[in-house]
């Protein structure tokens, strides 16, 4: 029994000095997911920006699905690439 506590407290001695190293990499994660998440929000932000100053209507909204689409596949990409590359963060420190 006193082994195993003697375990528990090195562990527990352990994991309290590697939280802070953690914490990186978790933000680098949940920054990936966000990206994610909100990346179709990219659409609607560039068809509202270009319609707002178009001379015609057609081509604004062409111009802005087409430029929504275009910014929320490299926010997917960019927030992909947080979420995979995360770990690696640790493996440096």
């Amino acid at each position: 029994m006193k082994r195993m506590v003697s375990f528990l407290i090195a562990l527990a001695v352990v994991w309290g000095l590697s939280v802070p190293s953690f914490a990186d990499t978790v933000s680098k994660f949940q920054g990936g997911v966000k990206d994610v998440i909100t990346a179709p929000l990219q659409i609607s932000g560039n068809v509202k920006t270009e319609t707002k100053d178009a001379k015609f209507l057609p081509f604004a909204l062409v111009g802005g699905v087409l430029k929504g689409t275009f910014y929320m596949a490299k926010q997917i990409v960019d927030g992909s690439l947080d979420m995979v590359t995360s770990p690696l963060d640790m493996i440096r420190k």
